[in-house]
């Protein structure tokens, strides 16, 4: 609200457990892996690049006109 009349957007990306070199340990762990998979609908940890569509989506013009959003990229986690 205070960045919109100066063309400024702010939105950000809520994305599902990722998988990088710091959270390795926690996906190390077979039954804490299982646990998280368990919770996730398409049965699977995030990667860098599942989320890299969204940030493309975001810096571009296709969402010229969105701002104040938070999008979900968590394979299905929040769904139910």
């Amino acid at each position: 609200m205070q960045w919109g009349p100066h063309g400024i957007r702010v939105n950000t990306i809520c994305p599902t457990f990722i998988f990088t070199p710091l959270t390795q340990a926690t996906f190390d762990d077979p039954n804490r892996r299982a646990g998280i998979e368990s919770k996730i609908k398409l049965g699977r940890v995030g990667t860098v690049e599942d989320i890299m569509g969204a940030m493309l989506y975001l810096a571009s013009d296709a969402c010229a006109l969105a701002t104040g959003t938070a999008l979900r990229v968590g394979g299905g986690w929040t769904a139910g």
